[in-house]
């Protein structure tokens, strides 16, 4: 019963088009991914906290991890009919909700830098997307907190050394990784993270495009212990703190202040302590463990990601606009601007969580007027 009365308070304050009573708010976060994963154990939590402070305690967060709440794909719908008040989006869960976005989360960042990626693709919905902030307004939500992956690369149950060897592999791929895939002649396959798992053990797919440190964190690595040593490129963003827009707007002024804080800090720790960190010491004890080797290739698969990325920027416009984008290739063309100075302050900012949030905070956040939201 206390959620839907502070849903009806919260209503009846927008109704009168004022901001919702000063007393103390308590707000769920709905989260899909397991509750030991880094963003339930650690950032989440600390991004509450660092919020609870700004606020002095006049906005609290209760964080319901695994699932309990809405998967996924669900977790958008959830969000917007305020079954919870935010989560964490994929934006190509729903590319037909969010075609904007899902163009940028499928485009291939060369190389091994996800800090530039993250900083880029923040920077590119924030302040150079009228059509991501409008596609996530339409869902009535708010597109915060975005973060990138690792590289992806092959982890595979035999040997892929050759991209000749890639066709017709049963190869499970999300993200920019599914269209190289696509066009090397791969048998892609939809499953879930987990039920690349099963599938893996019992010869359903012959490898996982993704994080190699989900060697270790899904277990790929007691099955799939090849894998090809190239980077398949960087995806972003994801979204961790996708925010109903009407619970953000019933917020003071500093309590919205104190959120887009939150945004930049959630994104710099998933994006370093994450999947740079805690990657790499999850690829070592995959390795140690499941005795995964990683397969060295020829030049053969330079010469694909060339051809992939020769394409690309056509193809991936084209597909948006037939969402209905009208600015993609405006979109497309100042993301990838700003990977070139985003490649830049990555080296300043190194493996400094602190200094990414403060850098994201400076360049991005700081010039978004929450009245534009």
């Amino acid at each position: 019963m206390k959620r839907y009365a502070r849903t009806a308070a919260l209503a009846a304050a927008l109704a009168a088009g004022v901001a919702a009573p000063a007393a103390a708010q308590d707000y769920v976060y709905g989260s899909w991914v397991p509750a030991t994963d880094w963003l339930n154990a650690g950032a989440l939590p600390e991004m509450f906290n660092r919020i609870a402070e700004e606020t002095d305690g006049a906005v609290t967060w209760e964080l319901m991890p695994g699932g309990q709440l809405a998967g996924g794909v669900e977790t958008f719908a959830a969000v917007r009919d305020l079954l919870m008040d935010a989560g964490v989006a994929v934006p190509t869960y729903v590319p037909d909700l969010t075609p904007a976005m899902s163009m940028l989360y499928s485009t291939v960042v060369p190389g091994s830098d996800p800090v530039a990626a993250a900083g880029a693709s923040v920077e590119t919905i924030m302040l150079n997307c009228p059509s991501c902030l409008a596609e996530a307004r339409a869902q009535d939500a708010l597109p915060l907190g975005g973060y990138a992956g690792a590289p992806f690369y092959l982890m595979c149950r035999q040997p892929i050394t050759t991209v000749e060897d890639i066709r017709g592999k049963r190869i499970r791929a999300s993200g920019a990784s599914l269209g190289i895939l696509n066009e090397a002649g791969a048998q892609v396959i939809s499953a879930s993270l987990t039920e690349a798992v099963t599938l893996l053990q019992r010869g359903g797919l012959d490898c996982v495009a993704g994080v190699s440190g989900w060697l270790k964190t899904f277990g790929y690595g007691e099955f799939a212990k090849h894998v090809t040593d190239f980077s398949l490129g960087v995806s972003s963003p994801v979204l961790a703190l996708w925010l109903n827009r009407e619970v953000f707007k019933a917020m003071t002024r500093d309590q919205q202040i104190a959120h887009l804080r939150g945004a930049a800090y959630v994104g710099a720790t998933q994006t370093i302590d994450l999947f740079i960190k805690q990657n790499a010491d999850n690829v070592a004890q995959a390795v140690s463990e499941f005795g995964v080797e990683f397969v060295p290739v020829g030049e053969d698969f330079d010469t694909m990601m060339a051809a992939y990325q020769a394409q690309e920027r056509e193809s991936h416009i084209s597909r948006a606009e037939g969402f209905g984008v009208a600015d993609a290739a405006q979109i497309y063309d100042a993301y990838a601007e700003l990977l070139v100075k985003w490649r830049v302050l990555s080296e300043e900012i190194g493996d400094d969580v602190e200094k990414f949030a403060e850098v994201l905070w400076n360049e991005v956040y700081s010039k978004v007027d929450p009245d534009d939201l």
